[in-house]
């Protein structure tokens, strides 16, 4: 009784493998490069200002992002970091860091997401708000936004439909097939800096806000969504997910000038999305990806914005793993498929 309960709950989670073929006993290594759009916007909700030149339309000066993934059985681990680049466009452009690492946890059913990264160093678009006769752009070496962001997110089609496949490639779609998802996610935002985040120049139309130094706030999300992979040639795929999210923000702001603190909350809908088109076989994988995020939050006379968009590219391929490290995970996690 105890081995045909055991075999019973082994295939319960199986997903048809008509439709999708996963690789338990491969270790897949795979390299990506990212081209990363990072903006960050602050304007003023002051009913008089018609004038938009009083907001800030800050951004990230990373032209490329350089990473390496690993992933075995059901977990993917991503790292990233900027790689230097010589941008003639960008040379006015304030320094920006960047550093990122992603831990992704599949199965059949659901997917989870941990998430840190973060950026330091934003240049001001806005020339209007630069006094220094120097510089084209208002240069703020000392701006940063550090995320911490945790998501889960539920398949009811994953018997047939693979969301991870083009994202972690444990898996991989044979059949075109789409899916309904239902994501839910916790995350902790922090946009800091040594002073002001608004400029000289804009503080008589931020009123409350124009002394902020530092803001910090948890986000908890509802998002249903949609997502298919169109399969083609075989091993070729175009895949696409989008979501409407339900944001609540909860919110707290320091001023730069007495370290008083006030908090309040926020609630917005918010998109984001992502789409990808690559080639995968038993072995061998590689993938152009695009992603976008938004989040915006009103806070006192001002709202907030940051903005994420990715297009990437990844290469990789699978290994039959090693004894040791299929003999460590069972001993930790148990046998599995």
């Amino acid at each position: 009784m105890s081995a045909l309960y055991g075999q019973t709950k082994k295939k319960r989670f199986q997903p048809d493998k008509k439709y999708v073929e996963s690789y338990p006993g491969y270790l897949s290594l795979g390299v990506f490069t990212i081209a990363p759009t990072i903006n960050y916007k602050i304007n003023t909700e002051a009913k008089e200002i018609k004038d938009k030149n009083f907001n800030s339309d800050y951004r990230a000066n990373i032209s490329n992002i350089l990473g390496f993934t690993v992933g075995y059985r059901g977990i993917n681990v991503a790292v990233g970091f900027k790689v230097s680049s010589n941008d003639e466009k960008k040379v006015d452009y304030a320094k920006s860091t960047y550093s990122s690492i992603a831990i992704r946890l599949r199965h059949p059913v659901y997917y989870l997401l941990f998430k840190y990264s973060q950026v330091k160093g934003f240049t001001d678009l806005n020339t209007a708000n630069n006094s220094d006769p120097k510089s084209k752009y208002l240069r703020r070496g000392d701006i940063a936004i550090t995320d911490y962001q945790f998501e889960g997110i539920y398949n009811f089609s994953w018997r047939r439909y693979s969301y991870t496949a083009p994202l972690t490639f444990l898996q991989r779609q044979l059949k075109s097939h789409i899916g309904i998802l239902l994501k839910t996610g916790l995350a902790y935002n922090e946009i800091s800096a040594d002073s002001a985040l608004v400029s000289a120049r804009q503080k008589p139309y931020y009123q409350d806000f124009n002394d902020v130094e530092k803001i910090s706030g948890v986000s908890i999300k509802l998002a249903p969504g949609v997502g298919g992979n169109l399969i083609f040639f075989k091993h070729m795929y175009l895949s696409m997910a989008f979501f409407i999210a339900y944001d609540l923000y909860l919110y707290k702001y320091k001023k730069f000038s007495d370290g008083s603190i006030n908090s309040g909350q926020s609630f917005v809908v918010v998109f984001d999305g992502r789409a990808s088109l690559g080639y995968q076989s038993e072995r061998f994988y590689i993938g152009l990806r695009y992603e976008g995020d938004s989040r915006g939050a009103s806070l006192a006379h001002a709202r907030v914005t940051t903005q994420y968009s990715y297009v990437g590219f990844e290469v990789g391929y699978r290994f039959k793993a090693p004894g040791i490290l299929k003999k460590g995970f069972d001993k930790i996690l148990g046998s599995g498929n």
